[in-house]
């Protein structure tokens, strides 16, 4: 076997440890200025900023850029359209052809039906049957018998009374009439049949007007002549306790 040369290491002499401590005396004895502090103490701020930035301005070129959010799928729906019929041929059809409208009649003024109203006449007069005449004959002699007395002497009285009694139930309204100055003054004028029903008192139970004269004033003038005509006179004897009447009440200028 070939020897091998082993180097071994030197070692550094050791620092003389009385240099040391005399140049760390004469340091500490040199009094440092202020102006140098504040120089040393910018100077370490400075090396610190810009430590700092270029650790942001690492951190921010390093962090990786996030892709930005997606926006949502949007989707419509639309319906399908119809297919198109097919077109089809039809045969062609008989011949149509257009009526013509006949000429609109004109229409015809058809007049309203006459309004027939009844009217209550007056009962005729009764003529008074005259007595027939008999012819005595001879002389009778004279009895001691009561005179005997017409049994229809009472009722031809009374029906000679019934004109007699209108007539003046007549007169009586006519005292009571008004004419109403409106009336007269646009020169209307007219007759209102009145109907009425009264009792044997002369007292007026109910009235309506069964004809009209065509003029408000005039009928409401005929209505208020009955009204104040009351009592009537009164029903004579040998009628009913109530009598239904029908009486015209005109109105006429001079």
């Amino acid at each position: 076997m070939k020897p091998q040369l082993v180097l071994a290491p030197t070692c550094p002499e050791a620092p003389d440890l009385a240099a040391v401590s005399d140049i760390g005396g004469r340091y500490s004895e040199t009094p440092v200025a202020w102006s140098s502090r504040l120089v040393g103490l910018s100077g370490t701020f400075s090396i610190a900023g810009l430590t700092a930035f270029a650790l942001l301005f690492t951190w921010q070129a390093v962090r990786p850029m996030l892709p930005p959010p997606s926006r949502p799928l949007v989707v419509e729906f639309r319906p399908l359209a119809a297919p198109a019929d097919p077109i089809r041929e039809l045969p062609p059809g008989p011949v149509q052809v257009e009526r013509q409208d006949s000429e609109p009649q004109p229409d015809r003024d058809i007049p309203p039906p006459p309004i027939v109203l009844s009217q209550t006449a007056f009962p005729p007069p009764v003529t008074a049957r005259p007595l027939d005449v008999v012819d005595p004959g001879p002389p009778v002699p004279q009895t001691t018998a009561p005179k005997s007395i017409a049994a229809p002497t009472a009722e031809r009285l009374s029906s000679e009374t019934r004109p007699d009694w209108e007539a003046a139930v007549l007169a009586h309204l006519e005292r009571f009439r008004r004419y109403p100055p409106r009336a007269r003054a646009a020169r209307q004028q007219g007759v209102v049949q009145v109907r009425f029903t009264m009792d044997r008192s002369g007292a007026v139970l109910a009235s309506a007007i069964v004809r009209k004269s065509g003029f408000f004033t005039l009928d409401q003038a005929a209505l208020d002549t009955l009204r104040r005509a009351q009592p009537l006179p009164a029903i004579p004897s040998g009628r009913p306790d109530t009598v239904e009447l029908t009486v015209p009440i005109q109105f006429e200028l001079d």
